[in-house]
């Protein structure tokens, strides 16, 4: 996992720091609907199971998953389209001692926004609350038997939510090498830092200070593993698949 630049970042390299704060914007305000839209739903009925059967429930999230997937894939085809310059940048000598101390280094940072995202709530207000546990259990007492294949509903929207929050995170990072480029903003997780910040304020309003606080460690933590990993939203995307889970 070197610094280089992979064929998947290409597109970023030439791109204005304006247009890619703006796709950002785009793909975080697209989730904000969804939102609102539910949000909506609750303050109508007061309960979103009464509209929401199962079978529309698991319905709408493979449509959610599948939507966010695509724009996703929309959003970065369209800055490679837009790039002025296909050619990657020069890359720097290559270290495999460097490289593997890289790789390392991320593992843990991984690990550790992974366990933290389980663990901060115990610490913090002194609850255990395991997300995925916990989407079942309110699932089986909604559905009865059929929360399994809720829950495989489930994973194919987060799938989707987590690869386009991913580019949110690159997309800022990015913008922001561009416009200040140096040393502290290569080695700061300023993509992680302002993706902490957008789902702490709604975590602040829906589970108080705790979900804001993990969602704010848990994300820096996710941007120190997306600058140490070449910046690729290959590697970057997967990771945010499994930290976002206890988000």
């Amino acid at each position: 996992m070197s610094s280089v630049d992979t064929p998947e970042n290409r597109a970023f390299a030439p791109a204005d720091p304006g247009f890619l704060v703006s796709i950002a914007t785009f793909a975080f305000v697209a989730l904000g609907l969804e939102a609102v839209v539910d949000g909506t739903v609750l303050t109508v009925t007061g309960e979103i199971p009464d509209v929401y059967p199962l079978g529309w429930q698991v319905f709408a999230w493979l449509c959610l998953g599948a939507a966010w997937l695509g724009i996703q894939r929309g959003l970065v085809a369209w800055l490679r389209h837009r790039a002025a310059d296909p050619v990657a940048p020069q890359p720097p000598t290559y270290s495999p001692a460097l490289d593997h101390r890289r790789t390392t280094t991320a593992l843990v940072l991984f690990v550790l926004a992974v366990l933290l995202g389980v663990i901060l709530p115990v610490f913090l207000v002194g609850q255990w609350r395991l997300q995925p546990v916990q989407l079942y259990l309110d699932l089986y007492a909604d559905y009865g038997g059929g929360a399994w294949l809720g829950m495989v509903g489930f994973a194919a929207y987060h799938v989707g939510r987590s690869l386009l929050l991913a580019l949110v995170l690159t997309c800022v990072q990015r913008a922001v090498e561009l416009r200040r480029p140096g040393r502290w903003t290569q080695a700061a997780p300023v993509g992680g830092l302002v993706l902490g910040v957008l789902l702490a304020l709604p975590g602040l309003v829906l589970g108080g200070w705790t979900s804001a606080a993990t969602a704010l460690i848990c994300c820096t933590l996710l941007g120190m593993v997306h600058n140490l990993t070449g910046r690729s939203l290959r590697w970057t995307g997967p990771a945010a698949v499994v930290v976002l889970l206890f988000v």
